[in-house]
């Protein structure tokens, strides 16, 4: 019957826009959690490299060891 046709392609519908959402969510989910480990070692980089500072270490060095580049820690330490 066509009311029944009309349930059915509204539910095919609605579970095809469900399965978007649900596959973009999880999509963003998993970027966001790469992006947040990135940024957490980036951090770290930045922690020892500030330690390795400390003690004396010529900047290019601590580029070298800590993985950041020299550009960076340049102007990071140009503005403290």
């Amino acid at each position: 019957d066509v009311e029944r046709g009309r349930f059915d392609a509204h539910n095919d519908y609605a579970r095809s826009e469900w399965g978007m959402i649900t596959h973009a969510r999880e999509e963003g989910l998993e970027e966001g959690m790469k992006l947040g480990l990135e940024e957490g070692a980036h951090r770290k980089a930045l922690d020892i490299a500030r330690v390795l500072k400390q003690e004396g270490w010529p900047l290019a060095r601590i580029a070298e060891v800590a993985g950041v580049p020299l550009s960076e820690l340049e102007g990071l330490w140009e503005r403290t």
